[in-house]
């Protein structure tokens, strides 16, 4: 049965499909949003960040009001008037910060006058409202919980605060760098919506494609060639996508019917795209928007971020890759024929050119230049790539020059307005996250938050990781990676913090100025996440590879989180073990711990994943699976006792269940 694509997109993304003049007016307000971000990107101070701040939370809450309905389920209308009106009318309230810049400078030390703070209340107000159509309802009623707190938690028991104003409420979260207009929604306006436009341009380039017969190539004839090859694509597409959703679609309208047709079951089929799509937030070099955030939060340069989480994250894939290949051999699947597998010389001469925008990225951000101009080059890179490309196969072709241009042309402008509207859910997550992190600074929330965990821990940072893990993926059920990263390093991640604090003998604020120090913390809470993606019972990623596999979605996700237990299970490791992050790997021993943590995690992993899909050299029944389960935790214990019985004990089931699989194998030929 076909799948619509378009239709599975259109269910996720509860965009309205417009045509005629409407159409026209979304093309060019995405398009100039773009284009003034690329611009802007170009030159260096250009703009007064504050400036720039305020025109891109314009542009998206005018992108917003246009493209998405009041209510779910009317996507299939035109634009209202009453939305053309709200859009003009978000849009100036947004842009006040920018239109009276160095008026309210002045004001902020003389006092505010009644029109800002009118213009204040109506800005919170539109920015939840377009949060809620944009990105969905559950963000919104943490916000307004939050800004119910700062007015009356000063009444509240254990989490009192001195009593604020609704005016120095307005004040903080609309007037100041605190609230909406904060870190948040600065990093989307200047790293992550330069790399989600630069995203667009290498789908719109035709890229995808090469990505995937590239990864078919290399993984198409092994065992369960198509999975494989689908956690390679995924992996690639994830880098530049920043959406677990929208690559999980993307790639999975190919992958997907591939591995059915080699005899995956539709649950198992619509779980490894999501498993391996959600990757792609974590997988340097591009990983996802909260990765720039926590560049800004933790003080660290984005490449150095981009280089902790190189090994944590080819230890997740990894572990998709061996789930894959287990649940392939249990099920005694092959990979695909000669005739549909291309070589990889073939795909590589046919597109090698894709490459090049991702070499000059990686080069870039090595080199110490900063993520913006990075991304601003490698967008030039692509567009040059669509500009050469159909000229030079014109020469064969013979098609009317004009066509061509007029071909390129459209490519491009239809790729700077999917990056304007790729980056709509993003802005809108992060302003109404914003508003938390400014009643958090606000009341100092977050270290009372801390202070409850570590007593309810008793010292134990076991119980203290568990709590964070529970909040994440709690908050990532109702609110996109970004929010819930934002929300969670400053409400949870403390909590760890002051755990590593008494670890190295320093205060908190001693510590803050140590980024290498917190950055596990921050790690952690970002993994989790991303993991709520995968995590039933709302797993949307998951929800989105069922849609294409015509699977039951529950069963999707449940082994959507099997496939992607090491997303689960890498946090602990390298919390417990910060060398796995190449933190403080300059010594001989460090190395030594490094590469003894990784193999262990390693075999943990696979040991592990036997248990989940029930098979390692054969099939395992349920007593096996426990045993493995404990094996598997053992040799993840930072402690080499136990890691070592861990490994004896996996070893020595490992060499029993291949010898029997041997001895069975030999019955059967006799």
């Amino acid at each position: 049965m076909a799948v619509d694509l378009s239709k599975i997109k259109r269910k996720f993304a509860h965009e309205r499909r417009l045509s005629g003049w409407q159409a026209v007016l979304v093309l060019a307000v995405s398009s100039v949003f773009s284009l003034f971000h690329i611009i802007n990107g170009s030159y260096t101070g250009l703009l007064q960040l504050d400036i720039v701040k305020s025109i891109h939370l314009a542009f998206a809450i005018a992108l917003t009001f246009l493209l998405f309905p009041a209510r779910r389920g009317d996507e299939s209308e035109g634009i209202p008037i009453y939305d053309l009106i709200l859009a003009a009318i978000g849009f100036y309230v947004a842009s006040y910060i920018a239109l009276n810049y160095t008026e309210l400078l002045k004001r902020a030390a003389i006092g505010y006058t009644l029109t800002d703070y009118i213009i204040a209340l109506l800005g919170i107000i539109f920015v939840l409202e377009a949060t809620r159509r944009a990105v969905n309802p559950a963000l919104v009623i943490v916000a307004v919980a939050f800004i119910l707190y700062a007015k009356f938690g000063d009444s509240l028991p254990f989490l009192s605060h001195p009593s604020y104003s609704w005016k120095e409420i307005l004040e903080h979260l609309y007037l100041t760098k605190e609230g909406v207009f904060g870190t948040p929604l600065a990093v989307s306006a200047t790293f992550v919506v330069l790399f989600v436009i630069f995203g667009a341009f290498l789908e719109k380039s035709g890229a995808g494609k090469f990505f995937i017969d590239l990864a078919i190539a290399l993984t198409g004839r092994a065992v369960g060639g198509p999975a494989k090859a689908a956690v390679v694509a995924s992996a690639l597409m994830g880098m530049v996508s920043g959406s677990s959703v929208a690559n999980t679609v993307t790639t999975g309208s190919f992958t997907i019917p591939l591995m059915k047709r080699v005899g995956y079951k539709p649950e198992f089929a619509g779980a490894v795209e999501p498993a391996a799509s959600t990757g792609g937030q974590i997988m340097p070099p591009i990983m996802g928007a909260a990765a720039f955030i926590m560049a800004e939060f933790v003080g660290m340069p984005y490449s150095k971020i981009a280089l902790c989480a190189l090994i944590p994250a080819i230890l997740y894939f990894f572990g998709v890759f061996t789930a894959v290949d287990l649940e392939a051999r249990k099920e005694n699947l092959r990979g695909l024929s000669d005739e549909e597998i291309p070589k990889v010389r073939d795909v590589l001469k046919r597109g090698w050119y894709y490459l090049l925008p991702l070499a000059v990225l990686i080069y870039m951000l090595a080199s110490g230049y900063t993520p913006v101009l990075s991304a601003v080059y490698s967008i030039a890179v692509v567009v040059a790539i669509m500009v050469i490309k159909p000229i030079y196969e014109n020469l064969k072709a013979k098609e009317p020059w004009r066509l061509v241009l007029k071909r390129i042309l459209k490519n491009i402008i239809d790729a700077l307005s999917s990056g304007g509207r790729g980056v709509v859910a993003v802005a809108m997550a992060c302003a109404s996250a914003g508003i938390i992190v400014g009643v958090v600074t606000l009341t100092g929330l977050g270290f009372k938050i801390a202070g409850i965990a570590m007593d309810l821990s008793q010292g134990n940072f076991m119980i203290v990781l568990v709590l964070t893990m529970i909040v994440s993926l709690i908050l990532g059920m109702g609110v996109p990676t970004t929010a819930n990263y934002i929300i969670t390093s400053t409400i949870a991640a403390p909590a760890i913090i002051s755990f590593l604090a008494d670890v190295y003998g320093m205060s908190v604020r001693e510590l803050v100025n140590h980024p290498e120090l917190i950055l596990p913390a921050h790690m952690f809470v970002f993994y989790f996440g991303v993991a709520a993606d995968l995590t039933p019972p709302v797993a949307l990623a998951a929800y989105a590879g069922s849609a294409i596999a015509g699977s039951d979605p529950w069963k999707t996700g449940i082994n959507a989180f099997k496939i992607g237990i090491g997303k689960y299970i890498v946090p602990y490791v390298f919390v417990l073990t910060p060398q796995l992050l190449l933190i403080g790997a300059g010594s001989l021993s460090d190395v030594l711990t490094l590469i003894t943590v990784l193999a262990f995690t390693a075999l943990a992993i696979v040991s592990i994943n036997g248990a989940t899909i029930g098979y390692l050299f054969r099939k395992c029944n349920l007593p096996l699976r426990i045993a493995l389960t404990i094996y598997g935790f053992l040799m993840l214990v930072p402690d080499n006792l136990f890691r070592i019985l861990g490994l004896t004990l996996f070893l020595i089931t490992a060499a029993y269940l291949k010898s029997s699989k041997n001895f069975k194998n030999y019955r059967e030929l006799k």
